[in-house]
């Protein structure tokens, strides 16, 4: 977003997505824009350089990038402030979720700025691989928004264990990316339609023993920080 002389593209994109019938938009931040160390994937570059478009046909260009001016596409402003929240409500009535906070002083400025709502994400651990997991961020920022906003959580997320213990932190959501992938790369829509499946009936599993019959039930008592006894009594309580 705000790529460097690139904010028309930016606005084409919003209102492309407002009219497609989208009601919100992320914005990643989690990313700088001096990119990441990638060494693996450095290491896994082609070596081969010959012009590939030789042997096989030019991929035509996608229709969500059709009207796009390739031309200044770029790199994310590295001077990108909170303000950007409102730039982005001029141009679109989408509510407007802000991706990748993990500490409770960007949250509160989040809300401070307009954000309707937060992920707490930390770019799948590639961006920064010695941090901490973004549900140990969890609590912090549910903390700091105070119910203001909804917030959502991605990262790690692989069992319906995993969506009960967001849950029972604060989260109003999770976010999935690796195993809905999976299921997709496997078996196509029905594979993703089964990984949906196992993880609500994981998460059925743990709210039965758990004593929650209902998503509003589950709470902090829920959970324990790894080290602390179990009391008695809670026994089939998930211990996070």
């Amino acid at each position: 977003m705000d790529a460097i002389g690139t904010w028309e593209n930016s606005e084409i994109m919003l209102r492309r997505a407002e009219a497609a019938g989208c009601t919100a938009v992320a914005l990643t931040i989690d990313l700088p824009a001096i990119a990441r160390n990638t060494e693996t994937q450095t290491i896994m570059t082609r070596e081969d350089e010959r012009d590939c478009e030789v042997c096989h046909s030019v991929m035509p260009r996608k229709p969500a990038l059709q009207g796009l001016n390739f031309s200044k596409m770029g790199t994310f402003n590295p001077a990108m402030t909170w303000d950007v929240i409102g730039k982005i409500k001029e141009v679109t009535n989408m509510k407007v979720l802000i991706k990748g906070l993990e500490v409770d002083s960007d949250a509160t400025l989040a809300v401070q700025h307009g954000a309707d709502g937060i992920i707490v994400s930390n770019h799948g651990g590639r961006a920064t691989d010695t941090g901490r997991g973004s549900i140990e961020c969890l609590p912090e920022v549910i903390a700091a928004v105070n119910g203001q906003i909804p917030v959502i959580v991605d990262g790690g997320i692989r069992r319906g264990t995993d969506v009960f213990k967001a849950l029972a932190l604060g989260a109003s959501a999770v976010g999935i990316g690796r195993p809905y992938v999976w299921g997709l790369g496997a078996f196509g829509q029905a594979g993703v339609e089964r990984v949906l499946d196992m993880l609500n009936r994981e998460l059925i599993i743990t709210m039965t023993g758990s004593g929650t019959p209902a998503i509003a039930d589950i709470g902090s008592s829920s959970v324990l920080d790894v080290g602390h006894r179990v009391p008695h009594g809670t026994l089939g309580r998930e211990i996070l």
